[in-house]
């Protein structure tokens, strides 16, 4: 029994050195949530052009090109001459990765809504009418790659409208 006491101090230090005390992989490329509350998602509105970042669908409808900016809205290129196309303006629409014209009226997703926009005046295009909840949710509790690490969703910060590649400090989730 004297024996094995005399061991104790030497089987609790090697037990403590076994111990991992970091909470996380320390610095990593990761994904952090972008948030917007519920109010500022629903906004729909004309802003000047920009440049593309995610391209999404195309659409091309009486002489213009729309094409979808993944998750923010939409892009009015004008192509009525094609080998001089420029971009007039931007449609902001959060979530939208889908678009569909027909009459004048833009139809698009906006996150889980679908929206029509009448866009008979191109440059001033106006929300006619939103149908709540017709689209089933994207899942919005972690980013759309595969074995990331990232910053955990905090649904008290709002919601989550997309990912930024960012460098992470011991990010407690990963996919």
């Amino acid at each position: 029994m004297l024996r094995v006491i005399k061991y104790i101090p030497i089987i609790a230090l090697l037990l403590l050195g076994a111990c991992n005390t970091n909470s996380g992989p320390g610095e990593v490329m990761g994904y952090a949530p972008v948030y917007a509350d519920s109010s500022t998602i629903k906004i729909i509105q004309f802003e000047s052009a920009r440049p593309t970042e995610n391209a999404g669908k195309i659409y091309y409808y009486k002489g213009f090109t729309f094409q979808v900016e993944t998750g923010k809205g939409i892009h009015i290129i004008n192509s009525l001459v094609p080998e001089n196309a420029s971009k007039i303006g931007f449609i902001t629409v959060y979530g939208c990765s889908e678009i569909s014209i027909k009459n004048d009226v833009l139809y698009t997703n906006n996150m889980s809504d679908l929206v029509s926009i009448n866009i008979s005046d191109i440059t001033h295009p106006v929300p006619t009418s939103r149908v709540q909840q017709v689209f089933p949710g994207v899942s919005q509790t972690s980013p759309p790659h595969q074995g990331v690490y990232f910053e955990c969703v905090d649904p008290n910060l709002g919601t989550v409208i997309g990912w930024t590649e960012k460098l992470l400090v011991n990010p407690k989730c990963k996919r």
